[in-house]
C-alpha cells in the first residue's frame, strides 16, 4: 500500500504538468506509446500469442491511436486496414488452425479495444477550441478531466469499500469489489466532474458536471471489470509490472479507456 501511495504522489504531479503544459507532440507521443504498451500487456496474458504477434498488435494499436490527429476519416481507414492486415498476417504459418483462429481474434481484440479507445483520448487532446471562461484549451483540460474523474472514482471506491463494503458487486469477475465501494466511487467521480466544470468549463452547469462525472465514473468501472475479465480468465494477477504498486499500465488506465468516449462526446456537444 505504501509503495502504491508513494508512486501515485510522484506520478500525479508529473502527469498533470505534462498534460497542461508540455508541447502537444510530446503528449501525443506518450499516448501512442501507451497504446502500444497496453495492447502488448493485454495480448501477453494469452499463451496462444507469439512474441512477434505482440509486436505487430502493439504497433498497429499505436498507429490506430495516433490516426485521429489526421481526422476521423483517417481513423476509419487506418482501423479497417490494420484489421485486414492483421488477419492476413495470421494466415502466414498458421500451424494449428484452432490456435491460429484464436490468435487472429485476440490480436483483433488488442488493436480495436486498446487502439480505438486510446484514439478517443487522442481525439480529445487535439481538440483546439477554447471555452469562453477557461485559460486552457479544451483538449488539455479534457484529458486531465477524464483522468481525474476515473482516478477519483478508483480512490473513492477503494476507501468506501474498505470502510463500508459489505455486499459483493461482481464476485465472479472481481471478488474484492463491493456495492458500497462502487457507490463511493461514483460519488467521487461526480465530485471530480463538478470540479472539472468549475475550473475548466465554467460555461457548464453544476448539474452537467455531476452528470458527466457519473457517466465517466460508471463507464470507468465497467472498463475495470472488462480488464478483470481477461485477467480472471487467464489467471493473471496484473497485466504487467511497469508501475510499482499498481501493476501494468493497462491495470492503471483500463477505466480511463472506457470513459474517454463519454468525455469526447460531451466536449463535442458542448458549446465552445
Amino acid at each position: 500500500m505504501l509503495v502504491r501511495i508513494v508512486t501515485g504522489l510522484v506520478l500525479a504531479p508529473l502527469a498533470i504538468g505534462a498534460i497542461l503544459w508540455a508541447p502537444k507532440y510530446v503528449m501525443l507521443a506518450v499516448l501512442v506509446v501507451a497504446a502500444g504498451r497496453c495492447a502488448d500487456e493485454l495480448v501477453r496474458m494469452f499463451p496462444q500469442i507469439r512474441p512477434r504477434d505482440r509486436f505487430l498488435v502493439a504497433v498497429q494499436a499505436a498507429v490506430i491511436a495516433l490516426s485521429p490527429v489526421f481526422g476521423w476519416q483517417a481513423f476509419a481507414v487506418v482501423l479497417a486496414l490494420a484489421t485486414a492486415f492483421w488477419l492476413g498476417a495470421c494466415l502466414v504459418e498458421p500451424d494449428d488452425l484452432t490456435t491460429a483462429a484464436v490468435r487472429a481474434a485476440l490480436g483483433t481484440l488488442g488493436m480495436v479495444y486498446v487502439g480505438s479507445l486510446v484514439a478517443m483520448l487522442t481525439a480529445t487532446f487535439v481538440v483546439d477550441t477554447h471555452p469562453p471562461t477557461s485559460d486552457f484549451d479544451a483538449g488539455r483540460s479534457g484529458l486531465l478531466g477524464v483522468l481525474a474523474m476515473v482516478f477519483f472514482g478508483d480512490t473513492g471506491a477503494f476507501f468506501a469499500g474498505k470502510a463500508f463494503g459489505r455486499h459483493k458487486l461482481y464476485p465472479l469477475i472481481s471478488p474484492k469489489k463491493t456495492v458500497e465501494g462502487g457507490i463511493g466511487g461514483l460519488l467521487a467521480s461526480m465530485a471530480a466532474g463538478w470540479l472539472f466544470v468549475a475550473v475548466f468549463r465554467r460555461d457548464a452547469s453544476v448539474a452537467q458536471g455531476l452528470a458527466l462525472g457519473a457517466a465517466c465514473g460508471a463507464f470507468g468501472q465497467v472498463g475495470d471489470f472488462a480488464e478483470s475479465l481477461f485477467k480472471r480468465a487467464t489467471n493473471t494477477k496484473d497485466s504487467g509490472q511497469l508501475i510499482p504498486g499498481h501493476g501494468g499500465l493497462l491495470d492503471r488506465v483500463d477505466g480511463v479507456l472506457f470513459a474517454a468516449p463519454i468525455l469526447y462526446i460531451w466536449l463535442a456537444l458542448s458549446p465552445s
